[in-house]
């Protein structure tokens, strides 16, 4: 081989590996469709990078400082099905205890019990990098080391069947939120045998508004003691609220800001199409986002609303036409005696 030649590959070589070296890490791409946990609202310009769901899981949480040398002095430790994300917001101008703080105060203006918080050197060593990164993946995903400081918030819903633990970071010239959720549930018996194919879901067909008075509703939860808001609908096979029930909603916070005592279950039901702890795990869901859309948006208290998931359990009517199976996917209201 001539020098020349010699030369000339090892100046490309030169080039393309400075050029590897040189270029920055990326940064995870935002995830399209992903909603973010109906509990934690995902911040203004924020994006969701991370979302991954385990039907059940042992977690332990921290509540107290500390690190891997020292361990915890107080843990929580709770079971059922495990939701993991990561919110993200591009950039640093979002100082990280403006984010912190502002979910303090949406847990506890909530009515969620903050079981334990902390901010920086509140934390561990190392302005808290000690405390959020004792075990790999588990509170953060690899933050900066350069970084101005990190954050924790341990929660529990006001229902008490859900804890949260969020860890505040940056990466990638981003601020971070990592959300480890768990809805508690004792573990139901495992199906070792394989299921019937199910049937392909039919979609929803076109169903009529039918808006209701706060009157209705009222009288409703006094004859019966529940009421079914009949204007509530989703997009087909997912917990995400469609625009024109809005004024069904609005009606619904208009009650609760007239009746400053009344506390309300609000039940999801599904039709019974599918397996029933799909189902069971999609009234849940319709619910929860029911109670934070009042909550979020309307400035009800959490501590007014629990929400709650029926299933195909309480049908109003057969599963066996789709007009029947429309009719049952519904959300009720019911009234909570203290």
């Amino acid at each position: 081989m001539s020098k020349t030649l010699v030369n000339f590959m090892m100046g490309l070589w030169l080039i393309f590996s400075v050029g590897a070296v040189s270029q920055p890490a990326s940064a995870q791409p935002a995830i399209e469709d992903a909603t973010p946990h109906p509990m934690v609202p995902l911040p203004a310009d924020g994006y969701i990078t991370l979302d991954e769901f385990t039907d059940f899981a042992v977690m332990e949480f921290p509540a107290s400082p500390g690190d891997r040398r020292s361990g915890f002095d107080e843990t929580v430790a709770v079971e059922g099905a495990y939701r993991k994300m990561e919110y993200a917001v591009e950039g640093l101008e979002l100082s990280l205890i403006r984010l912190y703080r502002g979910y303090l105060q949406h847990f506890e203006s909530g009515g969620f019990e903050v079981i334990f918080s902390g901010i920086g050197e509140e934390l561990s060593g190392r302005d808290g990098y000690n405390f959020i990164t004792y075990e790999s993946g588990f509170l953060s995903r690899t933050p900066s080391t350069a970084s101005d400081t990190v954050a924790y918030i341990l929660a529990r819903s006001p229902d008490e069947q859900t804890v949260l633990a969020l860890s505040f970071y940056a990466r990638q010239n981003a601020r971070r939120m990592l959300i480890n959720a768990i809805e508690i549930e004792d573990m139901a018996p495992l199906d070792l045998f394989a299921p019937e194919p199910e049937p392909e879901p039919e979609p929803q067909p076109d169903v009529a508004l039918i808006q209701q008075d706060i009157e209705e509703l009222a009288s409703g939860l006094v004859a019966d003691g529940r009421v079914i808001v009949n204007a509530i609908l989703f997009e087909f096979d997912r917990a995400d609220i469609l625009p024109e029930s809005a004024e069904a909603l609005a009606t619904v916070a208009e009650l609760l800001r007239g009746r400053a005592d009344l506390k309300l279950l609000v039940v999801g039901h599904t039709d019974g199409v599918g397996s029933f702890d799909y189902n069971l795990r999609l009234s849940v869901d319709r619910a929860q986002a029911v109670v934070a859309w009042l909550r979020d948006r309307h400035s009800i208290e959490g501590s007014r609303l629990r929400a709650a998931g029926a299933g195909p359990m309480s049908p109003v009517t057969t599963n066996r036409t789709e007009a029947g199976r429309a009719e049952n996917r519904r959300v009720e209201l019911v009234e909570v005696i203290d």
